[in-house]
């Protein structure tokens, strides 16, 4: 909960030092850490790779689409 409240917002300083003795003992918590660290620059990476780009579709592939909306409708 530590970890998530300190991504959210500025923890208090003795909030801060338990939570990092805490991840000094704690093997678990400690790889969540590192995980969670790795999944947001994924996430940002990711937000930033499709900003950055269009996904077209061919025709044939909206065709498909139409076929599959009319005939679920």
């Amino acid at each position: 909960m530590l970890l998530e409240k300190q991504a959210d917002q500025p923890m208090a300083r003795a909030l801060r030092a338990s939570l990092w003795l805490h991840l000094h003992y704690c093997p678990y918590c400690n790889r969540y850490a590192k995980q969670t660290v790795l999944i947001a620059e994924w996430a940002r990476a990711s937000a930033a790779s499709r900003a950055s780009s269009k996904v077209v579709l061919s025709d044939n592939a909206k065709q498909r689409m139409r076929e599959r909306l009319a005939a679920a409708g």
